[in-house]
């Protein structure tokens, strides 16, 4: 029995793909082939010539078939995709050499193949953002490829990637960050070759960058005033930022849309922490933002707390009394920022800031002072009042000097015993003390005091007042009279003898009586006659002892006279004699 051996011929013919491109690698070239697989199916690449031969042996000499129609047939291509036959119309059983039963053709199968595979391209594991026509992917970027072929099968897949083509296995990472140009294609088992296919893509690994600024009232960038706003700006080198978001004090992130105040926070130390995330997920900071930029700041809400000293002459009694040299100084203290300005204005006058003490308007009366002092963010603090009454003049002192007293012409006449009195008034802040000295002598505090020493005197004085205004010193003057008058007792005849050592006068005898004073002048004269009491001695009377009925002859008179001045410094004789016609 003889077989019928077909054998296919083929011519290898070669091609190339041009490059598409600028930055697309070499592609090699494929030979058109026969493919045939391991279950024996024949695979022809469909543009190769088949020469038709038959063997009646199996390792026979081969004899060319000659076709009908020599133009199609030698060679003979094949027309149909997929698998094409030689046929016999009827098969013949080679044991009888009759047709079989039942009948049936005889086919040989040849499977034409003259179309590339068909590659496909996936990205997977990582964030994508479309933007301008331009393709953004994130971190843990991966591409896969799948490639069909319908007829005898892919027989390699070849991609690259910032290089040479490279065989594709399984899903490659890419890991550089910048715009990449993926080129990927298949062959199939007969050299047919796909047309090299691209995707231009950006892989963006690096997380946008934050910063912020402080928009307003600050200190050294760190003390803000609760009128301060932060603002943040976020950039990103390629796929852009989606949102930046910011959190105060670790509470809850919130998305940035615009400058945030800081006005809602209490006063003291804050921390804002800011991060940004891109459109493709990466995030500044690391996941979550767990390392995210802060700014430590202080949010200075509390104003400053102003105070002030009164100095110098002051006296707190109805009023808080001040005179011409008191000053008046402000300070302030603050908790963060510091103090900028002090304010005040006397008496609603106007606002200024306050450099150096100062003192208060020079005019007696009621006075107020209101201040207020901001710090070095504009934190003003509530006004404050200083109410003082000015005490511009001193005390008023009068002298005054008790009885006994006489003036004469200008000159007053007193007595050690006239006590001397000083008399002050002085209706703001009141009397401190009263001084005075007498004849040149020192300063002493006042107390009621008398002039001992006779002579003439000269008093100074002077008072204060609670706020050290001083009375201009004023002098007084006055005489000490401390001497009674003198006493003159006179008879009006010779004693005509003596009794017991007292003299006798006859009965008509007078006595007459005188006083003087050297300074004041005698005032009265009195007298007693045994110790009757006293009457005034108005002269010229005199005392005619012979005209008294009850002088009886040999009787002893006692006769005592008191002469005072207009001091009432007063003096006293007594003068003892006889009346009578006998003498010892």
């Amino acid at each position: 029995m003889k077989y019928l051996n077909l054998v296919l011929g083929f011519v290898l013919t070669f091609f190339s793909v041009a490059v598409f491109g600028q930055g697309e690698p070499s592609k090699p070239s494929y030979e058109k082939q026969v493919y045939i697989d391991s279950k024996g199916d024949i695979y022809v690449q469909k543009q190769l010539p088949m020469y038709l031969k038959f063997s009646t042996e199996p390792e026979g000499k081969n004899y060319d078939l000659k076709g009908k129609t020599p133009a199609y047939s030698e060679p003979m291509y094949l027309d149909t995709e997929g698998p094409n036959y030689i046929r016999s119309k009827w098969a013949v059983d080679p044991k009888t050499g009759r047709t079989a039963e039942p009948q049936q053709e005889v086919l040989y199968e040849v499977n034409a193949d003259g179309r590339a595979p068909i590659t496909s391209l996936r990205f997977e594991n990582a964030p994508r953002y479309v933007n301008g026509g331009v393709t953004y992917f994130g971190k843990d970027l991966s591409f896969g490829l799948t490639s069909r072929d319908e007829v005898s099968g892919v027989k390699l897949t070849q991609y690259a990637l910032g290089g040479g083509f490279s065989d594709y296995s399984t899903n490659v990472s890419v890991s550089k960050e910048g715009a990449q140009s993926l080129y990927y294609y298949a062959v199939d088992f007969v050299g047919n070759s796909e047309e090299t296919k691209s995707s231009d893509f950006t892989v963006d690994l690096i997380a946008p960058k934050t910063s912020y600024q402080v928009v307003g009232i600050n200190k050294d960038g760190n003390i803000l005033a609760p009128s301060a706003t932060l603002s943040l700006s976020s950039t990103d080198n390629l796929s852009g930022v989606r949102t930046t978001y910011f959190t105060f004090d670790g509470g809850n992130a919130r998305a940035y849309s615009g400058p945030v105040s800081t006005s809602a926070l209490s006063d003291g130390e804050h921390t804002l922490k800011f991060y940004a995330v891109d459109n493709v997920k990466n995030m500044e900071g690391g996941d979550g933002g767990a390392n995210a930029s802060t700014f430590k700041f202080y949010l200075d809400k509390t104003p400053p707390v102003p105070t002030h000293e009164i100095k110098g002459d002051q006296y707190k009694g109805n009023y808080h009394y001040i005179s011409p040299r008191t000053t008046i100084a402000l300070a302030a203290t603050d908790n963060k920022a510091g103090v900028k300005n002090i304010y005040y204005r006397i008496d609603g006058g106007e606002r200024v800031v306050y450099d150096s003490e100062f003192n208060m308007t020079n005019v007696r009366g009621v006075h107020n002072v209101k201040y207020d002092a901001n710090d070095l963010v504009e934190n003003l603090s509530s006004n404050h009042w200083i109410n003082v009454f000015m005490d511009n003049e001193g005390p008023e002192t009068g002298i005054f000097y008790a009885n006994p007293q006489f003036m004469d012409r200008d000159t007053l006449f007193i007595t050690s015993n006239s006590g001397i009195t000083l008399k002050t008034r002085d209706d703001a802040s009141g009397v401190q003390n009263v001084e005075y000295s007498i004849d040149g002598g020192g300063f002493k505090t006042y107390s009621a005091f008398n002039l001992p020493s006779e002579g003439y005197h000269t008093i100074k004085f002077r008072s204060s007042d609670n706020v050290n205004n001083k009375e201009t010193e004023k002098t007084s003057s006055c005489f000490i009279d401390n001497t009674a008058p003198e006493i003159f007792i006179k008879f009006s005849i010779e004693a005509i003898g003596q009794k017991n050592g007292v003299p006798v006068y006859p009965n008509y005898t007078r006595m007459y009586v005188a006083a003087t004073d050297k300074k004041v002048g005698t005032e009265q004269i009195l007298y007693s006659m045994d110790d009757a009491a006293l009457t005034l001695y108005s002269s010229p009377q005199t005392l005619d002892a012979s005209e008294m009925s009850r002088f009886r002859k040999n009787k002893k008179y006692s006769v005592k006279v008191v002469a005072k001045d207009k001091l009432g410094n007063s003096s006293e004789k007594t003068v003892e004699f006889y009346v009578g016609k006998d003498s010892e």
